[in-house]
């Protein structure tokens, strides 16, 4: 199978996502309930996902469109959370770090240590 990489993190998301729910299952039962995922999930939006709470975690929990398992279901919006924060973290990082421009002097040793024996 000769699959595209990902374009964006909301793309990675759903493919996690799909790999998750698909752990322990044959994957064509997830594959054909995939669009009601994707409805059910917010289009894989990971704002609205990391936003779900109980209320939402129980709707899911109902819905047969869906693999309701529990675990997999809160795995889904915690992992949502976490790639927010990787993308913060990201974009705080490139905003403050400047380009390294070493050259070779820059990398030579400050202090004289002798190897004789």
């Amino acid at each position: 199978m000769n699959m595209k990489p990902p374009k964006d993190d909301a793309e990675y998301f759903e493919r996690l996502t799909k790999s998750v729910f698909a752990a322990g299952l044959n994957w064509t039962v997830v594959e054909n309930k995939w669009p009601d995922f994707q409805k059910a999930f917010a289009q894989f939006s990971l704002p609205k996902v990391a936003k779900f709470n109980e209320k939402d975690v129980k709707t899911l929990m109902g819905n047969a469109g869906i693999v309701r398992n529990e675990k997999k279901i809160r795995a889904t919006i915690h992992n949502a959370g976490e790639f927010l924060k990787l993308e913060k973290s990201s974009v705080q990082s490139r905003s403050t770090s400047t380009p390294m421009e070493k050259t070779r002097s820059d990398c030579r040793p400050t202090s004289k240590i002798d190897f004789s024996m």
